[in-house]
């Protein structure tokens, strides 16, 4: 987000509004370009205090204080039959099978969104060194295939799915051919920089084999 503010005060620091650095630069995309290369940026806020002059004063802003310049907006309410029909409708474009929404998964990703999101990072791997298989298999799901996608700062349902369906690696587990479960989450947490955090897994049950009798 980048927004330009007239000529005021260049030398008046807002610390109630989630300003937490200045920089001068000489045009306005470069402050813009600043804010994307910082993972604390929430937005950016440029001034320019004398127009003949190419010095710009841009604020950095991270969306906290008492009156955030760039605030925190909830995001919609996660409606998991809709992801499920939507991921199935997606699956059978491609001749897939549908799968089915099972609690053990959605509690694997519950829990490992709800760990993002208290650290307010972004990861496959859990704070406690865990992979998406373990977890998995904490909430006593035995698995013969498994698969995780993750995501942050998305504000609703559509754009995480067309973000995991424009990402090959993420897509390709949308379309893992053997899969027959599916789980989902997402965990908001507005004191952080990416505020949503969404995890999903598909997966297959592991089948013991069976044997032959004579």
């Amino acid at each position: 987000m980048f927004l330009y503010f007239p000529p005021a005060n260049a030398t008046e620091i807002f610390p109630d509004d989630g300003t937490y650095k200045q920089v001068i630069v000489s045009n306005f995309d470069a402050c813009n370009a600043l804010c994307k290369s910082d993972e604390k940026c929430r937005g950016a806020r440029a001034e320019q205090p004398d127009t003949t002059k190419p010095v710009i004063y841009c604020r950095l802003n991270n969306g906290f204080g008492n009156t955030p310049l760039f605030p925190s907006t909830p995001p919609e309410p996660l409606d998991i039959n809709l992801a499920l029909a939507d991921l199935n409708a997606y699956r059978a474009t491609k001749g897939l099978t549908p799968v089915v929404l099972d609690e053990k998964l959605s509690l694997a990703s519950k829990t490992h969104a709800q760990d993002l999101a208290k650290h307010g990072v972004i990861s496959h791997t859990g704070t406690d060194g865990s992979g998406h298989g373990e977890r998995v298999q904490r909430q006593g799901y035995a698995f013969s295939i498994a698969a995780e996608n993750v995501a942050t700062g998305q504000k609703d349902w559509e754009r995480v799915f067309k973000g995991w369906q424009n990402s090959p690696g993420h897509n390709k587990n949308l379309l893992l051919p053997n899969v027959t479960d599916f789980g989902i989450a997402l965990v908001y947490n507005p004191k952080t920089t990416y505020q949503t955090y969404w995890a999903m897994i598909v997966a297959a049950p592991f089948k013991a084999p069976t044997h032959p009798t004579h």
